[in-house]
């Protein structure tokens, strides 16, 4: 069934498509996929499920393709066809579909990558079975079972019509009944339960083809959401900037999306798009952005600005003892710090450093996080000096209290700021494990901390709690301490009273964590004291930690006062 709509000279046409002709179109390279496309990214239950919702005869959405009139760029190197239709929302589905049928697509381009995914991707059909689910993930306790049980999805889908895969289906009906399988059922039954699997080939997906300019796709494909990964606003201008600069994605964008990962900041490509306009334009909604922007000769010279800046940023957070991103509060603040370090490259980062320190603990960046990084991106770009710009960003965040203990009362699993400045203050302090590797404890991709992740501890162990005292008290901030994972699972639920002494944990690495060297005689019913004193003992050493970082900035008058009263921050 085929239909078309024109309007103008556009046309949009609606196609029932077999599910072998998507995986055969995708094999042979008559679909492609445009540079701009993610990578797969489904988990192997939502490949699970797409087969599942086939069997049932579900309806699994539609795909939507690009028929290109000019060339467009493809994630993996191209051939002489050069195919001008594209895969621009149903990647997933349509590499989920490959993967069921053990066929490579033609832009995966490594071999062995694709044989490792399908070994992962192993799907099997439980013949047995009489309800869901009907499909399982391979594990090693499936791939042991003697019986031919759990079928191989892709043994079955691979399967034509001919005389010679008909006999093969027939002999797996037979091996199936042998094994003593599906009782109830005559091997013709089960020839037609493996038949109807093999079926599955021949079900239809609705295909709408587009043969619209780039920019009015832009727009259809920002309206689409696939069943999968939602395909985001900085994908599709990522994908204007990968037409309009051949090659500029897979060669210079991706792999620099990359390195920060190997550098341990493993941030979406989109935040890292989302700094590119950030600093060539001010700005993060796309639709604002004047169109010559996209072009190769505007894109090129912000790009090189974009990573001297992303690399100034990683070299300021390592000097702080923050070797990734995975204690940042929120992402985000990196589209506002990588502007900073763009617009005011040589000055000392202590002050932008307390800057970030306070849009994470007031989440400047939770909600209303477009409008409120884009305000900010105007106030960097307006001020004469990093100073104003830092005094503008603070005037945003309004008000910023002094910390006190109740802040390091609250869960430590509810509060990623409070992770962030806990972990801060330790890592000030030079803070060594609490095992004999002598290890300081921090977070590194890198060098002498490469694969050591500290693990935040109960200094007072829950199990050992066991309920004599509330739950909230025992989760707060003040009862973790940052030790390695070795020495966290030795101390299990001991009695601190009885784990210091025997695993020599000193004075000194004791108060290095703000620890009172009393630890080892505090009683368990007097633990709520005892978490209350260090509690305020955190609270501060923030504030001394703060105010070395804050130097001489102004900050907002809604700061020094609460209810009338006016506040200790100034003077700590």
């Amino acid at each position: 069934m085929r239909c078309a709509k024109r309007h103008g000279d556009e046309t949009m046409g609606y196609a029932a498509v077999y599910i072998r002709e998507i995986v055969r179109k995708s094999v042979e390279h008559s679909w492609s996929i445009p540079e701009f496309q993610r990578g797969f990214v489904w988990k192997t239950t939502q490949v699970r499920d797409l087969i599942e919702s086939l069997w049932l005869d579900y309806p699994v959405g539609t795909l939507l393709i690009w028929d290109s009139a000019r060339p467009v760029e493809t994630r993996s190197a191209t051939d002489s066809q050069g195919p001008s239709q594209w895969v621009v929302d149903g990647q997933q589905r349509t590499t989920a579909l490959c993967v069921l049928s053990g066929r490579k697509p033609y832009w995966w381009a490594s071999s062995t990558d694709w044989d490792r995914l399908v070994r992962k991707y192993d799907i099997r059909f439980d013949i047995h079975t009489r309800e869901p689910p009907y499909f399982v993930v391979a594990n090693a306790a499936t791939r042991k079972v003697a019986s031919s049980r759990y079928v191989p999805v892709r043994d079955i889908m691979n399967l034509d019509t001919a005389p010679e895969d008909d006999k093969k289906l027939q002999e797996y009906a037979k091996r199936v009944k042998l094994d003593g399988l599906c009782e109830g059922m005559d091997e013709m039954a089960v020839y037609s339960r493996l038949n109807s699997l093999r079926r599955i080939r021949d079900k239809e997906v609705v295909l709408i083809t587009v043969d619209n300019d780039l920019e009015d796709v832009v727009e259809i494909f920002s309206r689409l959401n696939s069943r999968g990964t939602r395909v985001t606003e900085a994908d599709i201008y990522l994908g204007v900037v990968a037409a309009r600069s051949p090659g500029w994605v897979r060669e210079e964008y991706l792999p620099f999306v990359e390195s920060l990962g190997v550098a341990g900041f493993d941030v979406s490509p989109n935040l890292v798009f989302r700094t590119l306009t950030g600093i060539g334009r001010k700005r993060i909604r796309y639709k604002e952005i004047e169109d010559d922007f996209w072009s190769a000769s505007n894109i090129k010279p912000v790009w090189e600005r974009t990573k001297k800046a992303w690399s100034l940023i990683i070299r300021h957070f390592k000097d702080k003892g923050i070797g990734g991103n995975a204690l940042l509060p929120s992402d985000n603040a990196l589209v506002t710090l990588t502007a900073l370090a763009d617009r005011f490259p040589g000055e000392s980062f202590d002050q932008t450093f307390f800057w970030f320190i306070q849009a994470s603990r007031f989440a400047r960046y939770s909600t209303s996080s477009t409008s409120s990084m884009e305000e900010d991106l105007k106030e960097v770009a307006e001020s004469a000096s990093l100073s104003d710009a830092l005094e503008r960003l603070l005037a945003r965040i309004r008000y910023m209290p002094a910390v006190t203990a109740d802040d390091f009362m609250r869960d430590y699993g509810d509060s990623r700021s409070g992770r962030l400045l806990l972990y801060l203050l330790i890592q000030k302090n030079a803070a060594i494990d609490w095992d004999q590797t002598g290890i300081r404890i921090g977070f590194d991709s890198t060098g002498l901390l490469s694969g050591f992740t500290p693990q935040f501890h109960h200094i007072f162990p829950k199990a050992f709690i066991d309920g004599a005292h509330p739950e909230d008290l025992v989760n707060a901030l003040a009862n973790i301490a940052l030790i390695g994972p070795a020495i966290n699972i030795r101390i299990s639920k001991q009695n601190p009273m009885d784990y210091v002494g025997r695993y020599q944990i000193s004075d000194k690495k004791l108060e290095q964590q703000y620890i009172a060297t009393d630890l080892a005689t505090t009683a368990l019913p007097d633990f709520p004291q005892w978490v209350q004193r260090r509690a305020q003992g955190l609270a501060n050493a923030a504030n001394d930690y703060l105010s070395a970082h804050r130097g001489d900035l102004v900050l907002p008058a809604a700061t020094k006062q609460e209810d009338g009263a006016d506040h200790a921050y100034d003077t700590v």
